[in-house]
């Protein structure tokens, strides 16, 4: 393969020395791979097609590899013009790739990459080739680097770059408002981390909530936020908010830095005396990073008897509730579970709202019954118990179907409307699984 040398030389408008011991076809397809890295595609192309003719077999699908990326940026700069960057985006990345040493190609990929907001696919191009001589002082790439990095929360590796920009040309658009938010979360996060280290949750807590206004713009920003916040809320016991902060930061999150949410909501879920949720992001941990630690934590779990479900805590209610106080709390926790009440969950998400709603309905068709709540409160386990399967959509149905005692005139109009529902058929019959919750809802508001 040609030397950096070799390219300059290139770029200077000489040719490669023939090296006499080379046969020809040689010379000529090592020539067209220095064309291809310098972006100079029909010229590389030529000396493919040379290579080809002179007796090398591969330059012919070499020749028509480039051929296809001449038409790749021919199409990615129209849809560049076209304002459409992902498309873009995708056009050009495999050119910006291999060709190395062209700083046009780079700049357009960038540039739509930025407006797409693909920060991952920049470092993956600019990280091999940022310190490159003939890169060193392209102001854009440089601002886009550093820009990538402030997008995925490494905000180092963002400060590192934006003072290389700066020192180079101090008045570069958006450089310093870029340096002033980065230097604002570093001073919060670094606060939040020391608080926490000293056992000062709660003002650990306001330092992390007070860094999530600074730019709320940026998803992973506010994610990896989430996911400092979620540990000083543990601390403070406050495990319900924490398993929520985690579960926001781990939503379609492929950063290394997950893996500390995933132990976090673990340890949450564990003293809550949820031992099947903690083994499974446990477990989850321990696939994405080895450790010794979770490894003992995992056994002890595995170890420990299952316990019986406090059907009480699972509702919310007191154990000498009536009926009324239990049907009240499963129509709010059930509306407040159901897995198709959100318009674009995670399946993350899904399934754990999914378990959640069946365990409060297995709650419900206990409780609700005087016998089997009676046999459940003297400590009879849930094995000797006669409680048939139940389809938890069909309950809900039957249950949030129904008008509250106090229901207002807009919710008696909108659940006798209901009555008509196409669907009622197929829930009947129980082939339906959660088709009417959409004019439940509508049942909770007086609209």
């Amino acid at each position: 393969m040609p030397t950096l040398g070799h390219i300059s030389g290139l770029q200077k408008g000489y040719q490669f020395r023939v090296v006499p011991h080379f046969p020809f076809f040689v010379d000529c397809f090592r020539t067209g791979n220095a064309y291809l890295k310098l972006g100079r595609l029909e010229e590389s192309v030529e000396q493919f097609r040379l290579s080809a003719e002179n007796g090398e077999a591969t330059a012919v699908r070499s020749a028509q590899d480039v051929s296809s990326l001449q038409q790749d940026w021919a199409d990615a700069q129209q849809l560049f013009q076209q304002g459409q960057y992902k498309e873009c985006v995708m056009r050009v990345r495999k050119l910006a790739s291999m060709a190395t040493h062209n700083a046009g190609i780079k700049e357009v990929f960038v540039a739509a990459a930025g407006k797409a907001q693909l920060w991952d696919d920049i470092n993956t191009v600019l990280k091999d080739v940022i310190g490159e001589p003939c890169f060193r002082s392209n102001l854009l790439l440089r601002y886009h680097y550093a820009l990538a990095f402030y997008n995925i929360a490494c905000f180092d590796e963002c400060m590192r770059n934006i003072d290389i920009l700066v020192e180079t040309a101090s008045d570069y658009t958006g450089a310093q408002q870029l340096k002033e938010k980065c230097m604002e979360l570093q001073k919060l996060v670094t606060a939040g981390k020391t608080y926490m280290n000293k056992q000062e949750h709660s003002w650990s807590h306001e330092a992390f909530t007070k860094a999530m206004s600074v730019d709320p713009s940026v998803p992973v920003i506010q994610k990896y936020l989430s996911a400092c916040r979620a540990v000083p809320l543990m601390n403070l016991s406050r495990y319900e908010e924490a398993v929520k902060e985690c579960s926001r930061a781990l939503e379609n999150n492929p950063y290394e830095w997950r893996v500390k949410a995933l132990e976090c909501r673990a340890l949450c879920y564990e003293a809550q005396g949820e031992v099947q949720y903690a083994i499974a992001d446990y477990e989850r941990a321990l696939e994405l990073r080895p450790s010794s630690e979770i490894e003992q934590r995992l056994h002890h779990l595995r170890q420990l008897k299952p316990k019986r479900k406090d059907y009480y805590h699972i509702l919310g209610v007191k154990k000498d509730a009536n009926t009324n106080q239990i049907k009240a709390s499963y129509r709010t926790l059930a509306l407040k579970y159901h897995p198709d009440r959100q318009s674009c969950p995670s399946e993350e998400e899904r399934n754990i709202m999914k378990t959640k709603f069946q365990e409060i309905s297995e709650a419900y068709m206990v409780l609700s019954d005087q016998e089997k709540r009676s046999r459940y409160d003297a400590g009879e386990s849930m094995e000797t118990i006669d409680s048939p399967e139940h389809d938890p959509f069909i309950l809900f149905n039957m249950i949030c179907g129904t008008l509250p005692d106090d229901a207002t005139i807009c919710q008696t109009v909108a659940h006798r409307a209901k009555q008509f529902c196409f669907w009622s058929t197929c829930c009947v019959v129980g082939t339906a699984t959660s088709p009417c919750w959409g004019p439940v809802l509508f049942c909770r508001g007086d609209r």
